[in-house]
């Protein structure tokens, strides 16, 4: 009979990779917001995802905390010659700098053409000195570095060609001869930069009073924040949009800012000659549409300052005023003083306006009333009160609500108080202190401030919710101790009703062997107490039980120690003289065999 050929095994349909259909972009965009391990371990997926993670451009470490330096030189050098085309390191563990790994890894990027860079280095492991190699990575189009040191720049520096985004943050600029000057050599050899944001940076060696300038041709967004005085200036930057001023001796870059359309500065710290620079702008700053100010309505230099900046802006459609006043007013800015300041074309297009943490102080209320009553168009006035105002909500709404309005669609949303976390933000800018004492900048400003508030709500519902279910636990707690108090008291009863039985029979038995009877009525409680404590020890219950009377009728209970050990017919009395031995045969009988 012939042999049957061998069955073979169906074959499964192959099931498709969705996730490797995916984009290259959208796969790396997925992977960088995974713990380098969980991506490293994708490896083991299929054959075809085995080395997968290793062309991805991306080297996001921000989100793999415990990675240790040996991991992060595996990585680099798993990856061969494939491109970095981003990377991103927040330093945790000092011996990264004090071994010097972050020069290699530096050096490494930079022949890998490395163009999205991202550094930061703790504040507690002080400045780290970064490599000079840093201006061989001649592909960066965006460099971001937080507490460190960039060394001086090599002579003949050609500069980043390709950058468009710079942020440096707590970051001393040092120079061969002075840094101001360096730093406006590094932003002139980078011909392509839009955005450039300096956060508490120190230009070693720059005075208020040098001359340097910055020159940047497609540059769309300024930001200068810090308590340190720059000098220098900015020559016309045509193409600028955003300017943010956090700071002083700031006044000086407006110069060359003529077409921007969002201005955000702060007059807080201000010197008296911005106020001059200020007034003798040579210049309206014709696409101006928003303008962000914080003034501190006390000092007549801060309100001089907010209202040549007013002046200069015809066609300024949304206004946002956060008040900073600290001190004495100076002089009461009463409707004389406010409409001297006033121009022709002021207010003349302002739609919005919003008044952020006021504290009720007259010229506060001078110079909103002076808004309404100037503002034509407009529609909207948003009121905030400082968390610290002495004055109370509805004392603000009745005098707001009498103002006189040139508007008649002019709508006045009092919004409450500003929280409490606020005072401590300066606007969102600079947060709480760090472990350092230092000040440390919000990168993201608004939208933190609100993604903060939303998490804080969340939070206290979560609160609320917890507590409730601690309330509801509470109760649950209560009806089980009155439940096992009414099954105790049924208990005691029965138990009552078994020591009259153990007494009439008792009394039985001494009347057959006609010997005299003692009293149990104290026996009886104290067995009965004796009971109680062996079940609760020391008057208490088991574990999360109730506590349990140990005195039932005023009975003593005894140590057990001194409790007799014997079998049914010993009965335990206060004294060895009570103690009465029956005999085996002689059973008492229960109350129904009773006559």
């Amino acid at each position: 009979m012939a042999a049957s050929p061998p069955t073979q095994k169906p074959r499964l349909a192959s099931v498709p990779d969705a996730l490797a259909s995916l984009p290259l972009e959208v796969l790396d965009n997925i992977f960088s917001r995974l713990h380098i391990y969980d991506v490293v371990r994708t490896s083991v997926l299929s054959r075809a995802w085995r080395r997968r993670w290793e062309a991805l451009p991306t080297v996001d470490l921000s989100h793999s905390p415990g990675i240790c330096a040996s991991d992060v030189d595996a990585l680099l050098l798993r990856r061969g010659s494939a491109p970095v085309r981003a990377f991103c390191l927040p330093a945790r563990d000092p011996s990264w700098m004090a071994f010097n790994y972050f020069h290699d890894w530096l050096l490494r990027l930079s022949r890998r053409g490395v163009r999205d860079l991202t550094l930061g280095f703790p504040s507690r492991f002080g400045l780290f000195q970064l490599h000079s190699c840093l201006f061989s990575c001649r592909e960066l189009t965006r460099l971001s570095l937080t507490n460190c040191r960039i060394p001086p720049a090599p002579a003949g520096l050609a500069g980043f060609p390709n950058l468009k985004t710079l942020r440096l943050e707590k970051v001393v600029v040092a120079a061969q001869e002075h840094a101001g000057k360096g730093f406006a050599a590094l932003i002139a050899a980078s011909p392509v930069l839009e955005d450039v944001e300096i956060v508490c940076v120190v230009l070693v060696g720059d005075d208020p009073d040098d001359e340097w300038v910055i020159r940047a041709p497609n540059l769309r967004k300024l930001s200068i924040l810090g308590a340190f005085k720059y000098g220098g200036v900015t020559e016309s930057l045509p193409l600028l949009e955003e300017a943010i001023f956090f700071g002083t001796n700031c006044a000086k870059f407006l110069t060359g800012m003529a077409g921007i359309t969002k201005l955000d500065f702060s007059f807080i710290s201000i010197w008296p000659t911005e106020v001059d620079v200020l007034e003798r702008l040579p210049f309206l700053f014709e696409n101006l549409r928003f303008l962000s100010v914080t003034v501190n309505f006390c000092k007549m230099c801060h309100v001089f300052s907010m209202f040549c900046l007013l002046r200069s802006a015809p066609v300024l459609e949304e206004l946002e005023v956060w008040g900073w006043s600290d001190g004495i007013q100076e002089i009461e800015t009463n409707s004389e003083f406010l409409n001297a300041q006033c121009a022709d074309h002021i207010f003349a297009k302002l739609h919005v306006v919003h008044m952020k943490k006021f504290s009720y102080l007259i010229n506060e209320m001078h110079f909103m009333e002076f808004v309404l009553l100037k503002a034509r168009v407009l529609q909207v006035l948003y009121v905030t009160l400082d968390f610290y105002a002495t004055c109370s909500n509805e004392e603000v709404v009745t005098e707001i609500a009498e103002y006189p309005r040139a508007s008649s669609d002019a709508q006045v949303i009092f919004m409450g108080r500003e929280p409490e976390s606020a005072n401590d933000e300066s606007r969102g800018f600079i947060t709480a202190e760090d472990s350092d004492g230092e000040m440390s900048i919000d990168k993201a400003r608004p939208r933190r401030r609100q993604r903060l508030k939303s998490e804080s709500v969340a939070q206290v519902e979560q609160l609320r919710e917890e507590l409730q279910n601690l309330k509801n636990e509470e109760v649950q707690i209560l009806k089980d101790r009155l439940r096992l108090n009414e099954e105790i008291s049924v208990l005691y009863k029965d138990l009552k009703k078994y020591v009259s039985y153990s007494n009439s029979a008792l009394q039985l038995l001494c009347k057959g062997c006609n010997i005299a009877c003692p009293h149990l009525d104290r026996s009886a409680s104290h067995c009965a107490a004796t009971r109680a404590s062996s079940s609760d020890h020391a008057g208490t219950s088991k574990q999360g039980g109730t506590p349990v009377d140990t005195a039932i009728n005023g009975s003593r209970v005894d140590p057990p120690e001194n409790h007799a050990v014997g079998g049914p017919g010993n009965v335990h009395m206060d004294a060895p003289g009570d103690i009465i031995n029956c005999a085996d045969d002689a059973h008492p009988k229960s109350p129904e065999d009773h006559d």
